[in-house]
């Protein structure tokens, strides 16, 4: 076991000596407890080859291990050539994914695609969702909780490579500007809106301005929103009163009481980013791809705003709504 671990160090010490600058999270070192933490590591590059083996760029991994008279075998790990060659031959040469401290960046060839982002207090918000999915969760959603201030104050970025098609040029990897940079909304006019309210009753049946689903049902129309009254018991044991999804063509944002929870980000970029991948991913495949590129204006430019009221608890002070 000694062995082991001193194998294990000895390639982490050489793994953090060779791929380049720490990753630096956004956010700042100090907690809200006056602790200081920051964990900011260099990029890590998995190179995958034709068969689905990974290794680690720059570094003969199993070579070192087989010269302190241990034996790694990373095909354990590798995953399947099928999945490779579609890589290949779909030109994607890596992936990456980083930590940023304010969220989750997703590059595929050097480019942004949508991405998760959080602000403060958005990860701890997420337990109130958590605890209201069953009593079952608590202990995750206690672990999310202390784990919150953690996550954001780490610099961690994980690139996969793939084999590059024969006579393609070498895609260079992202530069920070890329991976940092803020989706930009699109000006003027929604080219759409979408704004409502959905009021849950305690047995979880939704209505929309009074019209309720039970109504739509007794006129031969199926309207399949309601919630089960666990979730509804659920969400008034926890207090949460109100959900908002919202979107202005920047991302999809969801609100708990007011409070953000981690959201989906993007812009024009990282939407034509995405149709770029889609595209050479499924490029045998028959699909007009000119026509979905006329949906792309639409979702990055689209003002929705779903409001979902859920019944207080008896006994708990309504929380004034604060609409985003």
């Amino acid at each position: 076991m000694r062995k082991v671990v001193v194998v294990l160090l000895v390639i982490a010490g050489l793994i953090l000596a060779g791929c380049g600058p720490a990753i630096l999270p956004a956010a700042a070192p100090a907690t809200q407890s006056g602790e200081q933490f920051v964990v900011a590591l260099p990029r890590l590059v998995l190179n995958f080859d034709a068969d689905g083996k990974p290794g680690i760029e720059g570094l003969p991994v199993e070579q070192i291990a087989r010269s302190m008279g241990y034996v790694l075998d990373l095909s354990a790990y590798r995953i399947d050539p099928a999945y490779v060659n579609w890589m290949t031959q779909s030109n994607i040469q890596h992936v990456e994914v980083r930590q940023t401290g304010g969220g989750l960046a997703l590059l595929a060839n050097g480019k942004l695609m949508p991405s998760v982002k959080w602000a403060d207090g958005s990860l701890e918000a997420t337990a109130g969702l958590v605890r209201m999915l069953g009593p079952q969760n608590e202990q995750l959603a206690s672990l999310l909780q202390k784990v919150a201030p953690i996550a954001q104050r780490l610099g961690l970025s994980i690139l996969l490579k793939f084999p590059v098609q024969a006579g393609a040029a070498a895609i260079p990897m992202a530069t920070d500007a890329v991976v940092m940079a803020t989706p930009v909304p699109v000006s003027g006019a929604a080219s759409a809106v979408v704004q409502f309210e959905i009021k849950y009753d305690e047995q979880g049946v939704p209505s929309i301005m009074g019209i309720s689903a039970q109504d739509l049902a007794a006129a031969g129309l199926n309207a399949n929103l309601a919630l089960h009254p666990y979730y509804v018991q659920q969400a008034q044991a926890n207090n949460i009163q109100y959900m908002q999804l919202r979107s202005k063509g920047d991302g999809l944002y969801l609100y708990l009481n007011g409070q953000p929870l981690p959201a989906v980000v993007w812009d024009k970029t990282a939407l034509d980013n995405t149709l770029d991948v889609v595209q050479k991913l499924y490029a045998v495949y028959p699909i007009d791809w000119e026509l979905i590129k006329q949906f792309e204006p639409l979702l990055s430019n689209t003002d929705i705003s779903i409001l979902i009221n859920l019944p207080v608890a008896s006994g708990a002070q309504p929380i004034p709504i604060k609409r985003q």
